[in-house]
């Protein structure tokens, strides 16, 4: 049966245990090659002293997309990676919302995300099979819905296509892509930054008093702002370079996926970079595999 009063998110992912066990285990559990240690120890932490646990950009809309799925009988999900348990947490409580037990596989290269899926499914008692796999290489079968949240802006221009076939290949005839997204604007530059985003010292500043308030102790709240900005200085668009709106439904119409809405979530604003003004918006976005 479906909820009485509608879940958020934030109702079901517990996410103080959450950022501490990411916090404590990313340095163990992330392969010391990828470089993602400093990225997946911080992220729940800074969702929760930052943001006070506010779900990742686009939960209504997946929820939305959800329902209208699931009361077409979807019920397999495939979560193509995420940097906790924040699209999880998404998932399941829009299938909650709904009425329906989704069976969900999440897919991520790295261990601690995965670790973090598995925790949190089995706290909510979740139909979930967590893997640790590269979707250049990952391939379900059956899916009625592939959700994807910020992921596609990781992987170089050159290795995209293969992760939206992969998407393709594991959906169903009918089944559909659902993903949230900052597309650029096309042409050659640095996607816009909101005013302040590079000045980073500013940002540990305030940082270290935001973990101070969460109750963070003093060295560990100095840790957070240090490790926090490693990767604000290392954002990924600086190595595999920003993705256009243009170049997105290329990737699908490669993949033999028909898109049947991007829609944007917000205004749009330019500014001058070093290498061009290139403006950048969230978009929300559908492509279905036809029938």
């Amino acid at each position: 049966m479906a909820q009485d009063t509608p879940q958020t998110p934030k109702d079901i992912e517990p996410l103080a245990r959450i950022a501490r066990f990411s916090w404590d285990w990313a340095p163990a559990l992330c392969a010391p090659g990828d470089g993602c240690a400093d990225y997946h120890r911080a992220w729940s932490m800074l969702r929760l002293v930052q943001a006070q646990g506010k779900p990742p950009a686009g939960w209504a809309f997946f929820h939305a997309e959800i329902a209208r799925a699931a009361a077409q009988g979807a019920r397999r999900v495939l979560i193509s990676g995420g940097a906790d348990t924040g699209v999880l947490a998404i998932v399941a409580s829009g299938f909650r919302n709904a009425g329906v037990t989704p069976q969900i596989t999440y897919v991520d290269r790295c261990a601690t995300p995965v670790m973090q899926n598995r925790l949190l499914g089995a706290e909510l008692g979740l139909d979930l099979t967590a893997c640790t796999a590269d979707m250049l290489s990952f391939r379900a079968e059956g899916m009625d819905l592939v959700i994807a949240h910020s992921f596609l802006v990781f992987f170089p221009r050159d290795h995209r296509g293969r992760v939206v076939a992969n998407w393709a290949a594991s959906l169903v005839p009918g089944g559909a892509v659902l993903m949230s997204s900052a597309l650029a604007e096309d042409g050659e530059g640095e996607p816009w930054r909101p005013a302040g985003a590079d000045d980073i010292p500013t940002r540990q500043a305030r940082l270290t008093e935001q973990a101070r308030a969460a109750g963070l102790a003093p060295a560990e709240a100095a840790e957070l702002a240090e490790v926090a900005g490693w990767f604000w200085a290392t954002r990924p668009t600086r190595r595999t370079g920003p993705l256009a709106e243009t170049e997105l439904r290329g990737l699908f119409e490669a993949a033999g996926l028909t898109v049947e809405r991007v829609d944007y979530t917000a205004k749009a604003t330019a500014a001058r970079t070093g290498t061009g003004t290139v403006r950048r918006r969230r978009a929300e976005i559908v492509a279905r595999k036809p029938a």
